[in-house]
């Protein structure tokens, strides 16, 4: 069987890029001690290494390297652990090439499977239970496939340990180790940077995926959270993802009431998912809109601003890009109007929920961010398809580690920047679906849910 062209290309990059530009996250069969001694992450799949004998992939050198001191985890992850990896053919997919590319389904993978993703608030009553219940069992149920590493101090080589973690409790890891700063340049690898909207396409899929191997249910879905149709948080309700207390904690008839912070605060680099002080909140925890300085969520002409804008991201290709669509979808621009604040759109949503999501270290324990994260792609999937010619910056200014052939920290198998620039939603396997409710007028809120039901484009 051929190599896809994609793995073609990837082998040839991994031997051709700076080796401080890959990083991954932990599979569990990759974790033993002979795994780790024998510096190979080549697990068997149907009893044969990567899946070798059923045409599914191949196991593959990776570049050496030297190890800097200090052990830096945010550059070259995989080479401080291992020197082989499994390289996937065809349609195949994972650490191990069990799996299928998003997109593809069946035993060959060659089915393909497209999965519409509608506004949260027009799932019908046994979507949204069946949503809410298999996000309540991926934060209950260990995880099979992975393990998270944590560490007080990655400046002592082998100063690190692995640790069983849910389903859910994974995707917060991997957030948190993306949202930490890089050592010395101080620039995150999903945030501030042209990879912003890319990484957390990857990261929706990620979790997405993982709960379908979890639940059996191959067509779940994250549905997105329309926050410009609603003057308030509309969910945060214990009919959807929590209404809250008077101190901001869930209530207790909700399910994700006792849902306890995993990878709490913290600001030092150096710390990776160690267990924090005792004056930190262990639970959720949200305010929304008692912030003054962020007492709205993003509306209508935010949105219409930021599509409006022609260029992906603008030099110096960081959070103080000016005319960058990427930028201000982040939401490090000013809104254009009297509201005050000194963020908009992604930034602004977080802020105004004000708790757990403020915090870019702990915003992934709260489910609302897939939701609302959710959003932010489809809002890039409608400015991409009115600007097909765009192109990802090929520019030194770009921090290394957002660069287009880099890697996006910290998935596994490896993945470029620029991976999805040019590829369709449909070929990754989903779709969006319009909201029900129609906008009345930029700038201003609709009518409450149900009043109107005419679908209108966002």
């Amino acid at each position: 069987m051929l190599l896809s062209l994609h793995w073609f290309w990837l082998v040839l990059v991994l031997y051709l890029t700076n080796p401080g530009e890959v990083e991954a996250q932990f599979p569990r069969p990759c974790t033993t001690p002979e795994a780790r001694n024998n510096r190979t992450c080549c697990p068997l799949f149907n009893g044969s290494i990567c899946g070798t004998s059923s045409g599914r992939g191949v196991c593959v050198k990776l570049p050496q390297m030297h190890p800097s001191r200090p052990v830096d985890h945010w550059v070259g992850w995989h080479r401080y652990f291992f020197n082989s990896a499994c390289m996937c053919l065809g349609n195949y997919d994972g650490f191990d090439c069990g799996q299928c590319l998003p997109g593809f389904r069946g035993p060959q993978c060659e089915d393909p499977h497209v999965v519409e993703r509608k506004e949260i608030t027009d799932m019908t009553d046994s979507e949204r239970e069946t949503f809410l219940s298999s996000l309540h069992q991926a934060k209950q149920s260990h995880s099979s496939r992975y393990m998270i590493l944590s560490s007080n101090d990655t400046t002592v080589e082998g100063n690190y340990e692995f640790h069983n973690s849910t389903v859910y409790d994974v995707y917060v890891w991997m957030h948190d180790y993306a949202a930490k700063t890089i050592p010395v340049q101080d620039i995150h690898s999903a945030h501030q940077g042209p990879a912003f909207v890319f990484w957390h396409r990857l990261f929706l899929l990620f979790i997405e995926r993982e709960i379908r191997e979890l639940t059996g249910n191959q067509d779940f879905y994250i549905p997105y959270w329309d926050w410009t149709r609603t003057d308030h948080c509309n969910i945060c309700t214990n009919e959807y993802l929590g209404a809250v207390d008077r101190y901001g904690r869930i209530e207790s008839a909700s399910l994700f009431s006792n849902w306890m912070i995993t990878c709490l605060f913290h600001r030092d680099a150096s710390i990776i998912c160690d267990p924090s002080n005792e004056n930190d909140p262990k639970y959720l925890i949200r305010n929304p809109g008692r912030d003054t300085s962020y007492k709205t969520l993003p509306t209508t002409k935010d949105v219409e601003d930021t599509l409006a804008i022609p260029d992906y991201d603008t030099p110096p290709y960081d959070k103080t890009s000016n005319n960058s669509f990427r930028n201000t979808l982040e939401g490090y621009k000013s809104p254009d109007d009297p509201r005050h604040s000194k963020t908009s759109m992604h930034k602004l949503a977080h802020h105004y929920l004000l708790g757990t999501m403020t915090r870019k270290f702990t915003a992934a324990n709260d489910p609302l961010s897939l939701v609302l994260h959710s959003f932010l792609d489809k809002i890039f999937e409608d400015w991409f398809k009115e600007h097909p010619n765009a192109t990802y910056p090929d520019s030194d200014e770009v921090t290394p580690a957002q660069r287009a052939k880099a890697f996006m920290a910290p998935f596994f198998p490896l993945r470029t920047n620029d991976y999805f620039w040019g590829k369709p939603i449909q070929d990754l396997g989903y779709s969006y679906r319009e909201h029900s409710l129609p906008h009345s007028g930029a700038g201003s809120r609709p009518a409450r849910q149900g009043e109107e039901t005419a679908q209108s484009p966002l």
